[in-house]
């Protein structure tokens, strides 16, 4: 077996590899549990999305100068 050592964090791609990973029976029940775990309002647009992550992110202190300095493209 080809083991892969991940640091913590995992980003979501990392995560997503490490799922498709899964036997599909696996994959399923893991579906199945985020299914039920997941938000009720499953008719949320992607605006409403992006509005509720701003508002909690203003929550716990994140500003525009340091959204924008998170944003830059350092490339």
């Amino acid at each position: 077996m080809n083991q892969k050592i991940y640091q913590l964090p995992l980003t979501f791609e990392q995560i997503l590899n490490l799922v498709l990973q899964l036997p599909a029976q696996e994959q399923e029940e893991l579906i199945q549990e985020i299914k039920k775990n997941s938000p009720k309002n499953k008719d949320e647009d992607l605006l409403s999305v992006f509005e509720r992550i701003g508002r909690n992110a203003q929550a716990k202190g994140l500003t525009e100068e340091m959204l924008e300095e998170l944003l830059t493209d350092e490339s």
